[in-house]
């Protein structure tokens, strides 16, 4: 079995990159894979021409095309009969109006319907894209992210005196002026990953936080800005999935999340759940997690019990399933 894997272009943004590199580390192990990514980053009609094209002629005979995301349009210059398609969310869909929006679903959601399988990273990603479009139900599957085995546990002190909370991205979905203000006056130290705009270095000021600055990690950099922190902040407003609850989990930290979809369910009871609209709620679930030793020790046990369901190998081993079922039907 050959599995092809499209990318797109990774000045795009390397997550799904990174994410699909631990599971063709797996898929590896029993099949012939190669990757192959877009030359365009830019997303205009002229970009999209450029890219299927390249998509088409780099088709390999015999081979299951995996788009793993973000470019599904190339699914209409693949072969439908061996291409299976990774859905991540379609939360851009919903910004969208008029045209545009109607445009964005003829080139981005439409061509589903060509693949021989869509796998959604989650439940929730997969309502968000029946409700615009039903798709046939044997052609559907969830299968979740994986988390890289760089994600080990290592054992912490918690820091009860100043603790330092890890917050994971910057957009404003992620929620991090609210977090800002539900740790006003708190002892602790924010560790913000991503770059802060200029409204939010002006309330962290005003609030007084203490808190530092990274972008632009490596992998491992990122691994171990898990491994120094006490806690995970990641009270977004909406996610396709949420690679930091487990990252957080795998590491071993205490991880405080959103109570929506799909964050609760991939946290699997392993997480303090709070409601990301509520100041309140998100200094409330931080204090009890700071303040209870025992709701620390329970959470953590929960969280290592909880991301085994992520781990590399039984992911790439759904995937291989997947690829030896959509080639055999190809047959």
């Amino acid at each position: 079995m050959k599995v092809n894997y499209y990318f797109r272009n990774p000045r795009v943004g390397y997550s799904i990159h990174a994410v699909f590199n631990t599971v063709i580390g797996g898929v590896a192990q029993c099949a012939d894979v190669c990757t192959t990514c877009m030359p365009s980053p830019r997303a205009g009609l002229p970009s999209i021409v450029r890219n299927s094209i390249y998509a088409f002629r780099h088709q390999r005979k015999g081979w299951v095309n995996h788009v793993t995301g973000d470019v599904y349009y190339l699914l209409s210059a693949l072969r439908g009969s061996r291409t299976v398609v990774t859905v991540h969310d379609i939360m851009y869909y919903h910004c969208l109006r008029g045209v545009k929006k109607r445009l964005w679903k003829w080139l981005y959601i439409r061509p589903l319907r060509r693949a021989a399988c869509v796998t959604f990273i989650s439940d929730f990603a997969r309502r968000q894209v029946e409700e615009v479009m039903p798709l046939p139900a044997d052609r559907v599957v969830v299968i979740p992210n994986p988390v890289s085995p760089r994600y080990r546990f290592e054992p912490k002190e918690f820091n009860a005196e100043r603790p330092q909370i890890l917050h994971i991205g910057t957009m404003e979905r992620k929620n991090l002026r609210r977090i800002i203000l539900a740790l006003c006056g708190l002892s602790c130290h924010l560790r913000i990953i991503g770059r802060p705009d200029d409204e939010t270095l002006r309330l962290l000021g005003n609030c007084g936080t203490d808190y530092s600055v990274a972008c632009d990690l490596t992998d491992e950099q990122m691994a171990d800005e898990y491994r120094r922190a006490d806690m995970v902040s990641f009270a977004s407003l909406a996610e396709g999935f949420g690679m930091p609850i487990i990252e957080g989990q795998a590491t071993g930290r205490v991880v405080v999340t959103s109570a929506l979809p799909p964050m609760n369910e991939v946290a699997g009871g392993g997480a303090v759940l709070v409601d990301p609209l509520s100041v309140e709620s998100i200094r409330h679930g931080f204090l009890a997690a700071m303040r209870d030793a025992e709701l620390r020790r329970r959470l953590i046990a929960i969280g290592r019990a909880n991301v085994e369901r992520f781990s590399a190998e039984t992911i790439a081993a759904q995937y291989v399933a997947l690829y030896r079922r959509v080639f055999s039907d190809a047959r």
